[in-house]
């Protein structure tokens, strides 16, 4: 089971891509391993045949567990069979992936060119995201990194300070290579140049993964019938029940709600769709946020310790629904796109979703987020502030209601938004600008096709 990522410890084989006796090139794609909310292709590292599968479909393996066992031409029955008996009781058997500096000291932790897929050798330090003395929290976007063809954004595995950048935008370097120092406050000067001086590369002591107890497994309900037990908390829900707990305990929320009338805009969407055009309230939504967070680019910032962070591209995290939980994919450069263009981006990102084939590169680099669940019938509701943003909106159905106008009671095609955010970055009232913003976009919704 390889390491995709500093903080994955467990995968689940998704699917065997190739048979047992399959002849393997470097490259080739040999099975799909689910990795939070992701489903990634393990690709082969060296050539040979594929002599046995050990791991069964669905099976879900700490990093470093024996999946399959590769040979260089014919090999004896006996000889894999030794082989499995033994594997992980030598040095060569452990994972190839885990850091040189992962752990420096219970104070001093390294920050190093992580490994992305098995045959990532190096990559690029494209962009650092945050500067020296900021205060780190787990989760938060440190750096972005090129590998091949895509940039992913670099998160925080441990709390503290980054104290020390050692590699510069620009600088191609291996996997494993010191890119950074983070440490507490407590810490001294003096320490951590001992520490780059003599112990930066020193290979610190790991627990060896062991694989978790069974969780018993609740039994499969007749219809109406209650299940009693309890659920394992892995893959999408492990993923999500961290990313949620980190940001309800570590950004103080305030939420600003506001009532929109978008009979002009439903107008406007119909009147697309009888030219030929698709263009949904949900493309509306993001196109005339992106607008509106042109005059008001906090909403768009991120907190960074001592500093706030601006975005110059309004990037989009757009909640979607899955069996198994949430995903937020990006759309990228929401304020240069047409609305047309979101629309198709958007579909592309839910069929992704609902397929499972999203990686890194669509579910990375948000700078604001939108959660709709009016389609669900849902009135209002509060989101939850992501890591390393400052805001989400969370949008509810649109519904006729009462309204007063020049004295008269008529009905108006009302729908209520709210943002929740981030109080270290902007105050309410800086929030109800934006929604006031929004709202004039959507209430007078020509400008949005401009």
């Amino acid at each position: 089971m390889p390491k995709w990522g500093l903080t994955m410890e467990e995968g689940t084989l998704a699917k065997w891509l190739i048979d047992e006796g399959s002849q393997i090139e470097p490259g080739m794609a040999i099975a799909e391993v689910e990795t939070d909310k992701i489903v990634n292709v393990m690709e082969a590292n060296q050539s040979g045949v594929l002599a046995k599968q050990i791991a069964d479909e669905g099976d879900v393996l700490p990093v470093g567990a024996l999946i399959g066992v590769i040979t260089q031409g014919d090999a004896a029955e006996s000889a894999i069979a030794d082989f499995i008996a033994n594997f992980g009781s030598d040095e060569e058997a452990a994972p190839a992936e885990e850091s040189a500096c992962s752990a420096a000291s219970d104070d001093i932790y390294c920050l190093t060119m992580p490994k992305w897929g098995l045959t990532m050798e190096e990559g690029t330090l494209v962009k650092w995201l945050i500067d020296e003395g900021t205060q780190i929290e787990l989760g938060m976007s440190i750096a972005e990194v090129e590998t091949d063809k895509i940039v992913n954004v670099l998160e925080a595995t441990h709390a503290g300070i980054l104290r020390r950048k050692i590699a510069d935008e620009g600088d191609e370097l291996p996997v494993g290579a010191l890119l950074g120092v983070i440490a507490d406050a407590s810490v001294s000067d003096q320490a951590i140049d001992a520490f780059l001086a003599g112990g930066a590369t020193e290979t610190a002591a790991e627990d060896a993964s062991v694989p978790a107890a069974e969780e018993p497994q609740a039994e499969s309900a007749a219809a109406g019938q209650i299940l009693d037990g309890s659920l394992p908390l892995e893959g999408m829900r492990a993923a999500i029940s961290k990313t949620v707990t980190t940001s309800w305990t570590t950004i103080p929320h305030y939420m600003v709600t506001v009532a929109i009338d978008m009979g002009r805009a439903e107008a406007l969407s119909s009147a697309q769709k009888q030219a030929g055009k698709r263009v949904s309230i949900n493309d509306m939504l993001i196109k005339a946020s992106a607008l509106a967070i042109g005059k008001y680019p906090l909403i768009n910032a991120a907190f960074s310790g001592k500093n706030i962070t601006l975005h110059g591209d309004v990037n989009v995290a757009m909640a979607i629904g899955l069996e198994e939980g949430v995903i937020m994919p990006v759309i990228r450069e929401c304020q240069k796109l047409p609305v047309q263009q979101i629309g198709e981006r958007s579909r592309e990102l839910v069929a992704l979703a609902k397929e499972g084939k999203l990686g890194s590169a669509e579910l990375s680099g948000g700078t604001f987020a939108i959660s709709n669940m009016g389609m669900l019938g849902v009135e209002d509701f509060i989101a939850i502030v992501p890591p390393n943003l400052s805001a989400i909106l969370a949008v509810g159905m649109v519904k006729d209601e009462p309204v007063v106008r020049d004295g008269q009671v008529v009905a108006a095609r009302m729908m209520r938004v709210t943002v929740s955010a981030d109080h270290r970055v902007h105050d309410g009232a800086y929030a109800a600008k934006f929604l006031g913003e929004l709202k004039g976009i959507l209430e007078a919704p020509e400008t949005i096709l401009a």
